[in-house]
């Protein structure tokens, strides 16, 4: 009876996994899975779930549930298991069940079992040294620092494949463009660990040779030549290459421009050098138009001409239009490797009108500024700003008497400004943080002006907490100060708060000090705050919450932590090529106001 019983319900079994074939998934579970993330394994699976919106809004197509595809599966989350370290991975019976609809609910259940950790590593340089015995200390620690195998640290492919490249180009940088990079493992199956020994064979010290440049035509070879970081002769290292390659790019001339050894066989100790230039055209046009809720409809056209006045000079005739800005034209002359070979000094006369919520001007002036690129974090300026400015007082103070100097004056001054950005990737960060300063003072040259100091600071920082969660944290500080007895500082230079990259319960300038008309004036402190989160919800969206806080305050370096006004909201970004797009929705939050704003942005806010 019992025997009967068993065939019965193997019999029933097996219909209904056959039943079960071919009919659309619903739903892929995980169980079972403490170590590795669900979000990963997903991504390794061919059966995936088939939603209404990957359907209608993504066009994807219906993924159909068969016994072989999910045996196919297994295979690969079982050499994903591996590759993370976990080699006794198993895979039980999976449940398959079925929806009022006739669709598959896929439980997939995971014994993962034990990793293999990394009980040791140790360096063995030409078969005789260990890595202090030819590594300066200094770079043998950061090289340490880096590594992403460690001790006591689950063994992983990925972080050993990191590694053996890491470990080759700390011994490029030394003259050894031969290195040669393997690794033992020594694994203990009771312990179920493994001891990594990495064997280096860094082949015959080389030497920079001659340097070759092909395909220039407009700019001279000897201008490029200067751009080099390195001399013939000297010890051969790969830093000074890719540094070479960026120096040359800073010249703004070229599509291309390669920087490569050319390494043979043979091993030679002298190292020819290719550069290879394909230089951009020498007129370029580019132009776009848009609409967002600030600035309504904005377009831009930019002309380039290379080769302006000098081999390497730039000259660009810019102009844009939106709601903020009825006009912006600008002439800038750019001159890269001006005293150093990362730097540029632009001239950039301009006329321009903002038209702001609070306030309406016109301005003719010039820009004279200096850039300095130290790495690709850091970057410098110091620049001279001249602006000859008129207000318009109809639409900043209305029936207000207003002094005449305080219309229409004179700005002449230094500005200062420097930011270290390590963010990575640089559209779209999952990790790192930048740090920036803007200094400007007023009141040099001209007797009449209007002298003040004005520094603006800003912080920004990112924790990529797992794979498609991002905590972003931003903080920002302000303060304009007159150096003399008088009050006044130009609208221009106030703070205001509000708007799409300010808090965004409020509209643009809507927070801080207003006239007795409720038309925003600005203040001379300011003060904001923002953490949000950017959950991955399918390969292109990324959805967003946050809460912003922020105010403007009257006097100068004055702020109110009690008096900050707070918003809340959510938004959603589409990933294109040129960084996200998307939209955010805020309200308000432990405040009277409670009405709901609506951000177009390109871009994340912060």
């Amino acid at each position: 009876m019992k025997a009967i019983v068993l065939v019965i319900l193997f019999v029933f079994g097996f219909a209904l996994g056959w039943a079960q074939e071919n009919l659309q998934v619903r739903t892929v579970k995980f169980r079972g899975n403490k170590h590795i993330q669900t979000y990963h394994l997903k991504e390794e699976v061919a059966l995936e779930s088939s939603s209404w919106v990957k359907q209608k809004i993504f066009g994807k197509e219906p993924v159909y549930y068969s016994r072989s595809l999910y045996n196919e599966d297994v295979k690969r989350l079982t050499v994903f298991y591996q590759k993370q370290g976990y080699l006794d991975v198993r895979f039980n019976e999976p449940q398959v069940e079925l929806t009022k609809k006739n669709k598959v609910v896929l439980t997939i259940f995971i014994d993962e079992g034990e990793p293999v950790t990394i009980s040791e590593i140790s360096y063995q340089v030409d078969s005789l040294y260990q890595l202090d015995e030819v590594m300066r200390l200094q770079d043998q620690k950061k090289l340490l620092l880096q590594t992403q195998a460690n001790n006591d640290k689950t063994f992983r492919d990925e972080d050993i494949t990191n590694d053996q490249l890491l470990i080759a180009e700390a011994f490029y940088d030394y003259g050894y463009p031969y290195t040669r990079v393997n690794h033992h493992l020594q694994v203990d199956t009771i312990l179920n660990t493994t001891a990594i020994m990495w064997q280096v064979t860094r082949g015959p010290l080389a030497y920079f040779g001659s340097t070759n440049i092909v395909g220039n035509s407009r700019v001279p070879s000897k201008n490029i030549l200067r751009q080099i970081d390195y001399h013939e002769g000297e010890v051969w290292s790969k830093k000074k290459i890719d540094q070479t390659q960026k120096q040359i790019y800073n010249q703004g001339n070229y599509r291309v421009a390669s920087v490569r050894a050319n390494i043979g066989d043979e091993q030679p100790d002298t190292i020819p050098m290719h550069i290879q230039i394909r230089e951009a055209p020498r007129w370029s046009v580019r132009f776009g138009a848009g609409y967002g809720r600030e600035d309504k409809l904005r377009a831009f056209t930019d002309v380039q001409y290379l080769g302006f006045l000098t081999h390497t000079g730039r000259l660009n005739l810019y102009a844009k239009h939106s709601g903020l800005e009825p006009y912006n034209i600008y002439l800038k002359f750019s001159q890269p490797s001006f005293l150093f070979p990362m730097n540029t000094l632009t001239v950039h006369p301009f006329i321009q009108e903002e038209n702001e919520p609070g306030y309406k001007l016109q301005k003719i002036g010039t820009n004279i500024t200096f850039l300095q690129s130290f790495s690709k974090e850091l970057n410098t300026s110091i620049g001279y700003v001249f602006e000859d400015v008129e207000l318009d007082t109809t639409a900043f103070v209305a029936n207000e008497t207003v002094d005449y100097d305080e219309t229409i004056y004179k700005k002449t001054g230094i500005v200062l400004g420097g930011i270290y950005n390590n963010a990575d990737p640089i559209l779209d960060p999952v990790q790192g943080y930048a740090v920036s300063l803007n200094i400007k003072t007023n009141g040099l040259l001209l007797g009449k002006e209007i002298p003040f100091y004005r520094i603006l600071s800003e912080v920004k920082t990112y924790f990529g907490l797992r794979r498609g969660l991002v905590l972003a944290l931003k903080g920002k500080m302000g303060g304009i100060k007159r150096t003399d007895d008088a009050d006044f500082i130009p609208v221009e230079e106030k703070f205001f708060a509000g708007g799409s990259h300010s808090v965004r319960g409020w509209s643009r300038s809507d927070l801080g000090p207003r006239n007795e008309n409720g038309v925003p004036i600005g203040g001379n402190s300011l003060l904001e705050a923002s953490a949000e989160f950017r959950f991955d919800v399918a390969r292109k969206l990324k959805f967003n919450v946050f809460m912003d806080a922020g105010n403007v305050w009257e006097k100068s370096f004055n702020y109110h932590i009690t008096d900050l006004r707070y918003a809340a909201g959510f938004g959603l970004r589409l990933k294109t090529p040129i960084g996200p797009a998307g939209i955010d929705v805020a309200r308000p939050v432990f405040d009277s106001e409670n009405k709901w704003q609506l951000h177009f942005n390109i871009g994340h806010t912060f």
